[in-house]
Formats: C-alpha cells, structure tokens, sequence
C-alpha cells in the first residue's frame, strides 16, 4: 500500500469521494472508521481511496437490513481474510525476491569473474607494452651507436672495413 500521503483521503474527501449523503457517509465513517485503514500523517487522519467504495457497500447493506453489528462481524472476517491474503502475497513477494536475488549474484559473479580475466589480460598488455618499449629503447641506442660510428668513420677515426678483410 502506498504510503505517499498524496494518495490517501482526508475525511472531508472520503466523503465526498463516497456519493452518499454528508450525514450518512459521515455516521458511516463514524462508526466503521477503524476498518477503512486510517493513517495519520502528521495531525490529518486520511484514509485509502477504495474506503470510499466501502462506505457505499456498508451504505447499501445497512438499507438492505443488515445491522452495525453484522456489518461489524463481516469487517472483521474480511480483514482476517485480507490480513491471510497479505501474508500469502508477502509470502510470494519474499520468493520473487529470493529469486531475483540469487540471479543478481549469479550474474555479480559473471561481472567479477569477466573483471577478473580482464584485469589479468590488461596486466598482461602492460608487460608487452614495458617489453616494446624496453625493445624500442634499445633499438634506439643500436642506432644511436650506429650513427656514431658512421660519424667516426666518415672523420676517418675508424676503417669502413674491419683488418684482415
């Protein structure tokens, strides 16, 4: 049941809400007030909105002959009735939950074990990456080293061909 109290009835709109007569909605609301399932929010008492579709059936059932205190007794089974049906449907949320449950950590599992490749794979990018660059660096001195002996050689500091050749 939502609890927003911008989806509740004052009194004053219950009524209203209810099609009967000001006084016999209000006798009614009276007398049956603890079975529309009030709420107070704040210092306003509201009820739901179907409570105004109650009055009416209390209403028709009072004209029909029945008295308060039949009305009463039948309020009361249909609360026990509904309280066993709540619980029924309580009862089967806490299984969807249960079950929506166990996928989630199904697939949190999925999650962390396809993290878990892909943090090894990243770690393995990264030792390629250091073995490039250590390659890249000593490529770069070869050629450094080159350039410098070609320098040599054309100063004529070296012979372009080794001895004995």
């Amino acid at each position: 049941m939502n609890l927003d109290a911008d989806n509740w009835l004052t009194r004053a709109e219950l009524v209203r809400q209810s099609t009967l007569g000001d006084a016999e909605a209000q006798r009614l609301v009276k007398e049956f007030g603890r079975f529309l399932a009030p709420r107070n929010f704040g210092d306003i008492v509201k009820y739901p909105a179907p409570a105004a579709d109650l009055l009416v059936r209390l209403s028709s059932l009072g004209r029909q002959g029945w008295t308060v205190e039949d009305l009463e007794n039948l309020l009361i089974m249909t609360r026990q009735e509904i309280r066993e049906g709540c619980q029924a449907h309580r009862f089967g949320l806490l299984e969807e939950l249960r079950v929506e449950t166990v996928s989630l950590l199904k697939s949190m599992k999925i999650v962390i074990n396809f993290w878990s490749q892909m943090q090894a794979a990243l770690m393995s990018v990264a030792q390629i990456l250091t073995s490039i660059d250590s390659l890249i660096e000593s490529m770069l001195d070869q050629e450094k080293e080159l350039h410098e002996l070609r320098a040599q050689e054309s100063q004529g500091n070296i012979p372009s061909q080794p001895p004995g050749r």
